[in-house]
């Protein structure tokens, strides 16, 4: 019987379960977390910096190095379906960042089951907030904040660009927190994620799923995105993200894409820390030649 689209539950559930497709995933993994050990044993940083009351609200933070004034801040958040991985995984894509003159944050929310979808967007968006209050204290331009997400955090990017900050009790009545946004393998249409395994933990309901899916929202920001895929990641990530840059196409939002041939969910993020790579090359674009928020 078919339950979303063209798929039964097999076929969806395939579509999301990533690992059976990438027979090396656990040697990615391991690599993630021994090249993210290495890096925070090499280059300074400053770590588990609390941005909000939960545990998981913690951020790290690699500084620039050889930066004149206030450093640009790229702000890295990490996926694995909102369920598992952390911020020390990617710790790794850092020095891709600070050689270059900006610092890297990298940022932990709380997980599910124990968060729901709810709380993880509010996570997300205090982590933004305490960047744009705290940065100047770190030697970074609360100005120029871009965020970087992958998967899980390709959605929460997208999130973020449609929030209505004026809304929030936090005092920030500009909607431009962001100068610049890249999602990287991201989901913005939770709806098959509702109907599909994943929600024996995310424990969405049909409205929670409609109220965080960014392809259903409008950008309150007019900042610039970058969207980037896998070319072979699965049918239904390529229409996720065709499905947003679709959408969001009808508002004034520069919006790029970045094409990524040969490369699988889980290896398509190494290029994000590869200077010369078309993935680092487009983020740095943005990052030096955006300015600040206007």
């Amino acid at each position: 019987m078919k339950i979303y689209g063209d798929y039964d539950q097999e076929a969806l559930d395939a579509q999301y379960n990533l690992r059976p497709l990438v027979s090396n995933h656990q040697e990615i993994f391991d690599r993630y977390v021994r090249d993210g050990e290495s890096t925070t044993d090499r280059y300074q940083v400053v770590a588990e910096i609390a941005y909000g009351s939960n545990p998981k609200q913690t951020l790290d933070l690699f500084p620039s190095t050889g930066s004149e004034g206030l450093a640009p801040v790229v702000c890295f958040i990490h996926g694995g379906y909102w369920r598992n991985k952390d911020k020390s995984d990617f710790h790794y894509l850092a020095p891709a960042f600070t050689h270059a003159g900006a610092h890297f944050v990298a940022i932990n929310y709380t997980l599910a089951p124990e968060a729901s979808m709810d709380q993880i967007v509010q996570e997300n968006r205090e982590a933004l907030i305490w960047l744009a209050n705290h940065a100047v204290a770190h030697g970074g331009d609360p100005e120029r904040i871009h965020v970087v997400g992958h998967s899980a955090g390709g959605h929460l990017v997208a999130m973020l660009m449609a929030t209505d900050w004026s809304l929030l009790p936090t005092g920030m009545a500009e909607n431009d927190l962001i100068a610049g946004a890249t999602a990287i393998s991201g989901l913005f249409d939770l709806e098959p994620l509702r109907l599909s395994y994943l929600n024996d933990s995310l424990r969405l309901d049909k409205e929670q799923a409609m109220r965080n899916s960014p392809i259903g929202l409008e950008p309150t920001t007019r900042s610039p995105l970058i969207l980037a895929l896998g070319a072979n990641e699965t049918p239904e990530y390529h229409r996720q993200q065709a499905g947003l840059r679709d959408a969001w196409s009808t508002y004034d939002l520069p919006l790029s894409v970045v094409e990524m041939p040969g490369l699988n969910h889980y290896d398509v993020i190494d290029h994000l820390g590869h200077p010369g790579s078309a993935l680092h090359h487009a983020v740095m674009d943005q990052v030096r030649l955006g300015g600040s928020r206007s």
